[in-house]
């Protein structure tokens, strides 16, 4: 809850008492939707679909799956469940509270049933790539794991752009998305502790016990 409040009035903050200009609010969703281009639109609706609920369910049962048969264990379950619950709930209320319209330029997404503040997409995005990224570099051994900050970095900010270049974000909003993913991220991953390492006794499946697929490095 205090996260939530934190962000709450953020927005109050940002929404009520700044120029209406901060970050660019005004002139950078105007200066995207004049460039949008028969190219890009495709592109802009594939990302958004990555940060939207069934994009975000599919990888998010997709992950617990895949970790849950790999390791044997609920906690990485039990850490992406308790972590997107949170972004979706925290999300819902921030909006409901701080109802800030959508850029004024025409949308190309219709009858959302949300206000802008926050970027509910990009707080999924952030949450969900980040947490697969921490499971895969805690659970896994050899270089390749590191391969997973990409995606952990990459896909969030496709999703911010895309859904400030369909007119319905403004930069604000998607500032404070990532500051609420960052701590609600650095939170849920202290008090659930989803990597071996992070137990409070220290114990790292050895080599003996640890799934093959984890302790396997590409030659």
């Amino acid at each position: 809850m205090l996260i939530v409040g934190a962000i709450t009035g953020l927005g109050e903050l940002i929404t009520k008492h700044s120029n209406g200009n901060l970050l660019g609010d005004r002139t950078i969703p105007r200066w995207l939707a004049a460039h949008r281009s028969p190219g890009l639109t495709p592109w802009s609706e594939v990302f958004t679909t990555l940060g939207g609920t069934v994009g975000i369910l599919i990888v998010s049962l997709a992950t617990g799956v895949v970790f849950l048969a790999v390791t044997r264990r609920w906690r990485p379950v039990v850490f992406i469940a308790t972590l997107m619950a949170g972004e979706l709930g925290a999300f819902l209320i921030t909006a409901a509270v701080v109802k800030r319209p959508r850029p004024d330029v025409t949308h190309l997404d219709h009858h959302l049933p949300t206000s802008a503040y926050p970027s509910g997409h990009t707080a999924a995005a952030c949450c969900l790539y980040v947490a697969i990224a921490i499971l895969v570099i805690g659970h896994a051994r050899g270089w390749c794991r590191w391969l997973f900050l990409i995606p952990a970095v990459a896909l969030p900010v496709l999703v911010a752009l895309s859904r400030m270049y369909r007119g319905e974000h403004h930069p604000t909003d998607v500032l404070g998305s990532v500051v609420f993913s960052a701590l609600w991220l650095t939170a849920a991953t202290l008090l659930i502790k989803p990597n071996p390492g992070d137990r409070a006794d220290g114990r790292r499946l050895s080599p003996a016990r640890r799934p093959a697929a984890l302790s396997r490095t590409p030659t």
